[in-house]
């Protein structure tokens, strides 16, 4: 299963890769931009792309996720408070998602929104956003609140709306009270982490108007990975919340009482109801069973005493207003940064001055105008605005020296002084337009070419990955021991075996592809027991060689279902992970793993579980009619004893499945002294169990085969042969003959 996760590097986004690929899913995250160094861990690609990128549709098609989470409410990436801008670039981010989704046409998307849509109403909302932006700590929190709230209430709607209109299976998940142990302020989202948080900034503590009733993050985890493994469901609104609750004022003076404190407690207004939401969400307990393993009590406890014990990451400054210093320093940097172009001007202009006195009364310069030169640097260099200021100065500094041999009335009724003037203008406007014409064309080439880069940096990105992931499904398909063809080709060699030897074989089948040295199958004799056939180990017999496998109830309604059954809660005496193998609606064995790693116990391993089980079901069923044939047929009339073609045969595979350690058995030879073999078996087999086989080796003696009985185990079984009055010996096989000698 493929699980696109997009996300922020964050505890929530963390907790939910690391649960599916604990379960076999394959990860790929989408971190909305964030840095290429921070990379999350047990993920199999990384994406390194804002959520509104056009290259989202590409991913989406390489990735082909069967599985799509946007984390939303929980996203670290977006910062709410920047107010209107964040709300916007969460809701684009999210319909671009959306629309690259609904084009793959398959697979499931999740949205997770939380229970922080009830912290305003309308009517508070279109308060806030006319109002300008508050500084004050405690107002820049509301404001964030009402945006965060706009945002995930308007994300539900577009994913009903997307679910209506397209069909697509989206679902959108409101989370209430999600708690975790925070590691700083940022991730305070819980009702406990905030109250500890204003005690310890405000010596306050906030009720905020309902009882503390918190979805722990493992069982959220949980919960999400259900909501996945479920086919369909009905509706694309839903909300997870916890039954499990204390008191608002029971969890303020717990948090008292931990930190040693008598903070002021004050009552914070409070809606408890979204805004304007189009459609109500249902209850995800009414279509999935959902189970929550740590309640209120703990919760808090462990919320309380990860921020009492680093308490200096969770004080948080104020966003005060500034001091006059701070704003007068802005103020006076940013009118240096504006007034420098002029300020050089100035500078530079002063030495022109000082030439083109010096050059006016020359025979040889006189004709050389400085000022012509000065104002086509400033043109050159910044443009019309610094040209049109240079020219200005220059006519300046032409009226000053003028006004050394004439009038001012004299200068301004001579023609040439405008002519001049005009060339000078001229000059400096057309130099300077197209410096910054040219300088437009410039930057509007430089952003297409940084565009274009980034796009060919995303596709390269892409193609790397794509090879990689091609080259590895290539590896996957020739070399990899666990593909459906390894599989197949293993577990066909059953179909060569004698049918005696199968429930032997088998176990050593699984045993390889399920890699477990231990494993069991037994044989369901009838509606209540099952008997032990073949075993790779001593421990994967520890439930003895016949159990009441109906009183294993949690194993049982999940083998009667079809489905595989994974010992999660690690109960005693039950097996790791066990399946079923059915004849028609019956079960007719049970296979039965033991000491296998906790990583295996996931989905990926379940599912390989089911396809070897039913790869060997038709070799086992054939193995149970075959045994079911002797028993009816191969039994000599009127007695439990075998002929001795068919005892010879059994016997044999039970002695070469001895030989490799897959089961017990012991073999007794009883004398009967010249009586009828029918008659003796007649007398005796009332001393064995129905397990047991009698049988002749056509030596005139009549012989027992144990299953499942090492020859010390014997003992009970040879002394009621004893107490009837007949001689018996133990028997073994040579291993390099074929023949049976006394031990």
């Amino acid at each position: 299963m493929r699980v696109l996760v997009a996300g922020g590097a964050d505890t929530v986004t963390s907790a939910i890769i690391q649960k599916l690929s604990k379960e076999g899913a394959r990860i790929y995250a989408l971190t909305g931009g964030q840095k290429p160094e921070n990379r999350y861990k047990k993920v199999y690609e990384q994406y390194n792309f804002s959520y509104e990128n056009s290259c989202i549709k590409e991913i989406f098609e390489s990735v082909n996720p069967d599985v799509t989470i946007f984390t939303g409410a929980f996203d670290s990436n977006f910062r709410w408070v920047s107010g209107y801008s964040e709300a916007v670039r969460f809701g684009a981010g999210l319909y671009n998602c959306l629309n690259a989704f609904t084009l793959m046409g398959h697979g499931r998307f999740l949205f997770l929104s939380s229970d922080e849509v009830y912290n305003t109403n309308s009517d508070e909302y279109r308060e806030i956003i006319h109002e300008q932006r508050p500084l004050v700590s405690e107002r820049a929190e509301r404001y964030a609140g009402a945006y965060k709230a706009n945002a995930l209430l308007n994300g539900e709607n577009l994913c009903s709306m997307c679910r209506k209109t397209t069909g697509a299976d989206i679902i959108a998940l409101r989370i209430e009270e999600l708690t975790f142990e925070p590691g700083n302020a940022s991730e305070a989202l819980d009702l406990c982490s905030r109250m500890c948080i204003d005690l310890l900034n405000k010596n306050e503590i906030v009720l905020r108007g309902r009882d503390y009733s918190p979805v722990y993050i493992s069982d959220m985890t949980e919960a999400l990975y259900r909501v996945i493994n479920k086919e369909s469901f009905k509706f694309g609104l839903y909300r997870l919340h916890s039954e499990n609750t204390i008191s608002q004022h029971e969890l303020a003076g717990r948090i008292k009482e931990a930190f040693g404190k008598n903070p002021l407690e004050r009552e914070a207004i409070s809606n408890n109801s979204p805004q304007d939401s189009e459609n109500e969400p249902h209850e995800l307990s009414s279509e999935l069973e959902i189970k929550f393993f740590k309640g209120a009590e703990e919760c808090a406890g462990s919320v309380i005493e990860t921020i009492k014990s680093s308490p200096e990451k969770f004080v948080q400054e104020g966003v005060l207003p500034d001091k006059l210093s701070a704003k007068v320093r802005r103020f006076i940097k940013k009118a240096f940064l504006v007034l420098l172009p002029f300020i050089e001007n100035v500078i530079v202009f002063i030495p022109f001055f000082m030439l083109n006195n010096r050059t006016t009364g020359s025979a040889y310069l006189a004709r050389l105008d400085c000022y012509f030169i000065y104002v086509l640097i400033f043109a050159i260099i910044y443009g019309q605005q610094q040209a049109l200021f240079s020219a200005i100065l220059s006519v300046a500094g032409y009226f000053f020296r003028q006004m050394y041999s004439r009038t001012g009335f004299e200068i301004i009724l001579d023609y040439n002084t405008y002519v001049w003037i005009a060339q000078l203008v001229i000059l400096g406007l057309s130099v300077g337009y197209l410096r910054d014409q040219l300088r437009l064309v410039k930057a509007d080439k430089a952003d297409e070419i940084s565009y274009l880069d980034s796009r060919l940096k995303n596709i390269e990105d892409i193609n790397i990955i794509n090879a990689k992931i091609k080259d590895e499904l290539e590896m996957q398909v020739v070399n990899q021991s666990d593909s459906l063809g390894r599989i197949f080709e293993i577990t066909s060699t059953l179909d060569m075996d004698e049918p005696e030897e199968v429930f032997f074989h088998a176990a050593e089948v699984v045993s390889k592809l399920m890699d477990c040295r231990e494993v069991a199958i037994y044989n369901v004799s009838n509606r209540s027991y099952a008997r032990l056939i073949s075993a790779t180990s001593p421990n994967a017999k520890k439930l003895g060689n016949s159990i009441e496998y109906t009183k294993y109830t949690d194993m049982y309604n999940a083998l009667k279902q079809g489905d595989v059954y994974i010992n999660r809660k690690l109960e005693k005496d039950y097996p790791l992970m066990a399946a079923a193998i059915m004849s028609g609606d019956e079960i007719s064995s049970i296979i039965m793993l033991w000491n296998i790693a906790w990583e295996q116990m996931n989905l990926s391993q379940s599912n390989r579980l089911r396809v070897v089980s039913y790869l060997i079901q038709n070799a086992v069923l054939r193995a149970n009619r075959y045994i079911e044939m002797l028993e009816n047929e191969r039994y000599i009339e009127g007695t439990r004893m075998l002929d001795s073609q068919a005892f010879k045969t059994l016997l044999d595979a039970y002695m070469r499945a001895r030989k490799k350690g897959l089961a017990d058995c012991s073999v007794i030879r009883i004398n009967t002294e010249e009586k009828d073999l029918k008659a003796v078996s007649v007398e005796l087999q009332k001393l064995f169990r129905a397990s047991d086989y009698l049988g002749s080796l056509g030596d005139g003696n009549l012989y027992v085969l144990l299953a499942n009985t090492s020859t010390e185990d014997a003992g009970f079984v040879t002394k009621r042969i004893e107490e009837a009055g007949y001689s018996f010996d133990m028997m073994t096989d040579d291993i390099s003959g074929g023949a049976y000698v006394l031990e």
